[in-house]
C-alpha cells in the first residue's frame, strides 16, 4: 500500500482497546474489487448489521442455519456470498446466511453477546480484533469446541506460525482463512530504460534502495515525476529487522526494542536522502490513486516503477493491466547482516462468539473455510473469486489440482515469491497479543510518520510509544482487576 494509506489505516483503527473499528479499517482490509466502491455513508454506518438474502440451501437433508457476520460490503459482500453459497451446496449439514456489518464489528459483537443474540460465527479483519475480544471473554476457544480429531486435523493442516497467530493465552481462538505475504512488483520496461536488470532481484534492502534511486525521475523543479520505489508499512519493515512488539508474557511493551529502532532508522535515512517534503508531496499527488482504484493504480499508470505489496495486486493486474504492460515480481529482501528472514502477517479469519447458538455448526464452516476439512474446491474459491488475494493457511493446498491450476498457475511469482515469504520465513511478527493492540499499533504508525518526516528522531518516537503504550496496557490490567 502507498505510505499514507497505511498510516491512515493505522490512525483510523480503534484508539482504545475495544473502541469502534472504523469504516476505513473495513475498506483497507477488503480484497481488491472490480470497480471502485463508495465508502458507507454516515447514515449507513450507524445501521445495525444487515442480513443478506440466504444463500442456496442444500438440495436435500435437514440443515442448521447460522448467521455469518463479516465486514465486507457492496461488491465484496456479493463475492463472499458466492463463496458461502458454494459451501452451502457442498454439504447438507449447515446453511450459512451472510450478515453485513459495515463497521464497528467489535462493538456490535459485544452488544449482541450481551443481548444474547450473537451470530453463529464471524470473520474479523485481523488477529488483533480477536485478541481484544478474547481479553473480554467474548469468544469461544475453537480447540475446545471441535472434536479432538477435528482440532488435530486443523492443527496439522495449518502452518505452525498461523496456528500460533490464532492463539491467545494458550487457547486457539482465531482461525485465519488467508494470510498476508509480500513481494516487489516491478515494471520491467522502466528497468530496461534505466539499466536495471529485472531478472536479478536485489539481495538486501540496501541494494533495493539503490535500485529505487536509479528508477526515480524528477522534473526540472526537482519534484518527483516517477517514484522508483518506497516502503513505509511499519510492521512489514519491522519484521524484516526481526523487531518485537511485546514480551512473551504479554505484560511488557517493547516498542523501543533495538531492532525496532534499526528499522525506523533505515526508513528515516532513505527519506532524509530524498527529502521528506518531496516524498510527502509526491504521495499527496496520489490521493485517490490506491491499489484499488482500477486504472488509476500508480503502478499500472506508470507513476511508480516498483511496488512493495501483497499478492492482492494480481487481481488489479488481471482486471486493469494496460495492453503491453510487462512486470515481474521480486522477493522483498531484508537488511544486510540479518541472516534470518522475518515477515509480518495478521490474517483475516474466523471466530465463534460467546453465546453462539450452534458452535458445532460454526466449526464445520470454519473447517471448510480454512481448507482443513470439507470440499477443498470451496476453499480454493476464496483465491479465485479474488485472484490470488493472499496466501493460504496451508502449504498442502498447493497440491490440490484446482488450486494448482487456477490460483498458483494464474499468478506468476505467487508461489516462488509470496508463498515463500509466508511458508518459509524464519521469524514471524504478529499484531501484539494484548487487549490494547489496536491503540498500540495506531500510535506506532503515527510516531513512525513523525520520525520519517523529521519531526522526531527514531529513538525519540519509539521511546514515546514505549511510555504511552505501556501506561495504557497497565491501566487496562488495573481496571480489569478492579
Amino acid at each position: 500500500m502507498r505510505g499514507f494509506t497505511r498510516r491512515e489505516f493505522l490512525r483510523n483503527m480503534a484508539l482504545v482497546g475495544l473502541g469502534t473499528v472504523s469504516a476505513n479499517l473495513v475498506a483497507a482490509c477488503a480484497p481488491a474489487q472490480p470497480a471502485a466502491t463508495t465508502a458507507p455513508t454516515q447514515a449507513a454506518a450507524a445501521e445495525q448489521p444487515t442480513a443478506q438474502a440466504p444463500t442456496a440451501a442444500p438440495a436435500e437433508g435437514k440443515a442448521v442455519e447460522i448467521e455469518v457476520w463479516t465486514g465486507w460490503t457492496e461488491d465484496a459482500a456479493k463475492q463472499i456470498e458466492k463463496i458461502l453459497d458454494g459451501y452451502n451446496k457442498s454439504q447438507n449439514k449447515v446453511i450459512t446466511k451472510h450478515v453485513v456489518v459495515p463497521e464497528a464489528m467489535t462493538q456490535k459483537l459485544l452488544a449482541a453477546i450481551s443481548a444474547g443474540t450473537p451470530p453463529g460465527t464471524a470473520v474479523v479483519f485481523g488477529a488483533s480484533v480477536a485478541y481484544q475480544l478474547a481479553a473480554q471473554n467474548a469468544v469461544l476457544a475453537l480447540d475446545e469446541i471441535g472434536k479432538p480429531e477435528q482440532v488435530e486435523a486443523l492443527k496439522k493442516w495449518m502452518l505452525p506460525a498461523i496456528w500460533d497467530l490464532g492463539t491467545y493465552e494458550g487457547k486457539f481462538i482465531y482461525a485465519s482463512m488467508w494470510n498476508q505475504c509480500y513481494g516487489v512488483f516491478v515494471n520491467t520496461k522502466m528497468c530496461a530504460e534505466k539499466g536495471v536488470d529485472p531478472n536479478t532481484p536485489p539481495k538486501t534492502l540496501e541494494e533495493l534502495d539503490d535500485i529505487y534511486d536509479k528508477l526515480t525521475t524528477y522534473d526540472d523543479a526537482g519534484n518527483i515525476n516517477v517514484l522508483g520505489g518506497d516502503m513505509t508499512w511499519e510492521s512489514v519493515i519491522t519484521a524484516r529487522f526481526l523487531g518485537q512488539y511485546v514480551s512473551e508474557d504479554g505484560k511488557k511493551i517493547t516498542a523501543n526494542h533495538e531492532n525496532n529502532v534499526k528499522a525506523l532508522e533505515w526508513l528515516c535515512t532513505r527519506w532524509k536522502k530524498i527529502g521528506p517534503q518531496k516524498l510527502q508531496d509526491f504521495y499527496a499527488s496520489l490521493q485517490g490513486r490506491g491499489e484499488r482504484s482500477a486504472g488509476n493504480d500508480p503502478f499500472l499508470s506508470g507513476l511508480r516503477a516498483t511496488l512493495v505489496t501483497g499478492p492482492w495486486q494480481f487481481n488489479t493486474l488481471k482486471l486493469y493491466k494496460p495492453e503491453g504492460f510487462e512486470f515481474t515480481v521480486w522477493p522483498y529482501p531484508g537488511p544486510a547482516g540479518v541472516a534470518k528472514k522475518g515477515m509480518y502477517t495478521y490474517g483475516d479469519g474466523w471466530i465463534i462468539p460467546k453465546g453462539s447458538k450452534d458452535p458445532a455448526a460454526a466449526w464445520d464452516v470454519i473447517g471448510t473455510m480454512t481448507g482443513a476439512t470439507g470440499d477443498k474446491d470451496v476453499y480454493t474459491s476464496l483465491f479465485t473469486t479474488w485472484q490470488c488475494v493472499n496466501g493460504p493457511v496451508s502449504e498442502q493446498i498447493l497440491d490440490w489440482p484446482k488450486f494448482k491450476q487456477e490460483v498458483t498457475g494464474a499468478c506468476p511469482g505467487y508461489d516462488n515469491v509470496f508463498l515463500q515469504d509466508l511458508f518459509h520465513s524464519d521469524y514471524y511478527l504478529f499484531p501484539p497479543k494484548i487487549p490494547t493492540a489496536d491503540s498500540y499499533q495506531s500510535m506506532m504508525g503515527a510516531e513512525w510518520e513523525k520520525a520519517r518526516l523529521g519531526e522526531k528522531t527514531p529513538k525519540e518516537a519509539l521511546d514515546f510509544v514505549q511510555e504511552q503504550a505501556q501506561k495504557e496496557l497497565d491501566d487496562w490490567f488495573a481496571n480489569k482487576q478492579g
